[in-house]
């Protein structure tokens, strides 16, 4: 692949933001372009990830599990995310699996490359990557910080009004979802059962509040308070 591309790939990266571009012209020729499949694994919960991966193209989910097949999604990640980065500096295990929402396109930078391109032979990140991943961990506390009040004070329609809200994009002049969401899928990202989500939703429809569209929520009142 054109190296020039993989440079841009890396310039538009937040992570990397600041970077001068001899340290980005050192990176790009270490970095290995490669495609992950729907619903491929790009790291399992408790593996120990030696590498730092670049989103190019597509969105990936991050969740927790349980064997009977419960999970609960931490996060969605767009073209632009670093991924892996956290077991990447403390060198412990995946706190969650990493899985491919749609065909994506991605670059992984080694540890031990990364580490060698910043100048630094002790294997372990300089102070620029450090402060990146700390700033990337500000962002999650927050983000699990409000995730955590929300499983504690509000019931599954309040949580499911909040998804709803923060989802919201016009076409057409209608008001809808971004993305096709099955039931599972909402009762995975808030953290309740298919069955609850389903009495809900069904509920909404009656109301005149929402109507199915292919998969797609189409909000046709904003949502109460309280339902």
């Amino acid at each position: 692949m054109d190296k020039s591309i993989v440079k841009q790939w890396l310039k538009d990266c937040e992570f990397f933001e600041g970077v001068g571009d001899s340290l980005l012209d050192a990176l790009a020729d270490l970095a290995v372009p490669f495609t992950l499949t729907k619903d491929q694994v790009l790291f399992a919960e408790g593996e120990v990830v030696s590498a730092l991966y670049i989103l190019i193209r597509g969105s990936t989910r991050s969740y927790s599990g349980e064997a009977g097949g419960k999970k609960f999604v931490f996060m969605f990640n767009r073209p632009g995310d670093a991924l892996g980065e956290v077991t990447f500096l403390d060198g412990g295990p995946c706190a969650w699996t990493t899985r491919a929402e749609e065909e994506c396109q991605l670059i992984m930078l080694r540890q031990a490359d990364l580490a060698d391109a910043f100048g630094n032979q002790t294997g372990i990140p300089n102070d620029l990557v450090k402060d990146r991943v700390m700033m990337k961990l500000v962002g999650m506390v927050r983000y699990f910080a409000t995730a955590a009040k929300h499983l504690a004070l509000l019931d599954v329609y309040g949580r499911i009004r909040i998804l709803f809200n923060g989802m919201l994009v016009e076409e057409g002049g209608r008001t809808l979802l971004d993305t096709p969401l099955t039931q599972q899928e909402i009762a995975d990202r808030i953290g309740s059962s298919r069955e609850m989500v389903a009495r809900i939703l069904k509920e909404l429809i009656f109301g005149r509040y929402i109507e199915m569209e292919n998969r797609r929520i189409v909000i046709l009142k904003m949502l109460p308070d309280h339902f």
